[in-house]
């Protein structure tokens, strides 16, 4: 599924990792929603909060049944490109590959200030082909493991 060569490497993949989620997932989430209100509204007597946590509740359900698009990934000799989005290498700082059982991403750290984390999912292409491509262009982070922002939403499955 990848076409490469010295100036090109190109693949398709599902824009994030997907976990369908069964009735039992909302339940918790919800149950675990109205426990945290009940004891913002009853014990702290703290409304803003328990609305809050509402808000954030809904938020994480429309969220949650988000499906991913396929989209055309390519790295070239200007940058990274995500379906109509370019990064051009100027605004990534490294990158570093994360290669195990449960999944296989390049992770870029980008100057954005907010949301700074570009994750690619490699699905199909070599880790280890992406990584040599990259290397001519960014340099390598030392870490080679999911984020801990990653490690949590995967073990949520969200």
């Amino acid at each position: 599924m990848s076409n490469g060569d010295s100036k090109n490497l190109s693949w398709e993949a599902w824009e994030f990792k997907h976990y369908p989620k069964n009735p039992g997932w909302y339940v918790t989430l919800i149950s675990i929603a109205i426990l945290v209100v009940a004891f913002f509204v009853i014990v702290q007597n703290d409304i803003f909060a328990a609305v809050s946590v509402g808000l954030i509740a809904v938020i994480i359900i429309l969220f949650s049944r988000q499906t991913p698009q396929r989209v055309q990934i390519e790295l070239n000799s200007k940058g990274v490109k995500l379906d109509t989005l370019s990064y051009p290498y100027k605004q990534l700082k490294y990158f570093w590959v994360v290669n195990n059982p449960r999944h296989q991403t390049i992770n870029f750290h980008t100057t954005a200030f907010v949301n700074n984390t570009l994750i690619l999912e490699l699905e199909g292409q070599d880790p280890e082909i992406a990584r040599e491509f990259l290397l001519q262009y960014l340099p390598e982070h030392e870490a080679t493991e999911e984020t801990g922002i990653q490690k949590i939403m995967h073990r949520l499955k969200f």
